[in-house]
């Protein structure tokens, strides 16, 4: 079998696996798409409600559904056709051009230097570096 059809059927197989996880009397199902975590759910959980929806990113496109049979928290829940076609967020706001900064003078402060060995480097990565050859040829 081709190693390329393998890889493929293997990416299949990771978008189509849905996850299941429980927190506080909720279910989280992540699945690679509303209408397959929403199957999951309808097939599993009797009476459960669709709490909230969450995605995640654009280049592995995962939904996750909070889910739960408390009819307390069912109460709350938005229908579900909101749920299945969020809205789009919208676009930052475009305001007016900003005015470019004045440049400001930087005084120049005063540091104390290292004294400098022939080589240039500090005297201080002089010793250092003496000590690792000397260290090397031991």
């Amino acid at each position: 079998m081709p190693l390329g059809r393998v890889f493929a059927e293997l990416m299949a197989d990771l978008r189509d696996r849905v996850e299941v996880s429980w927190h506080e009397g909720t279910w989280h199902v992540t699945a690679g798409s509303f209408q397959s975590a929403l199957d999951y759910v309808d097939t599993s959980f009797d009476g459960a409600t669709v709490l909230a929806r969450r995605d995640h990113g654009r280049r592995w496109p995962r939904v996750t559904l909070e889910v739960s049979t408390d009819q307390a928290l069912a109460k709350g829940a938005p229908p579900l056709t909101e749920l299945a076609h969020p809205a789009e967020p919208a676009p930052p706001p475009v305001g007016p051009p900003t005015e470019p900064m004045e440049p400001q003078s930087v005084e120049p402060q005063s540091v104390e230097r290292e004294p400098v060995a022939a080589s240039g480097l500090p005297t201080d990565l002089e010793a250092i570096f003496a000590d690792q050859n000397d260290l090397r040829r031991r």
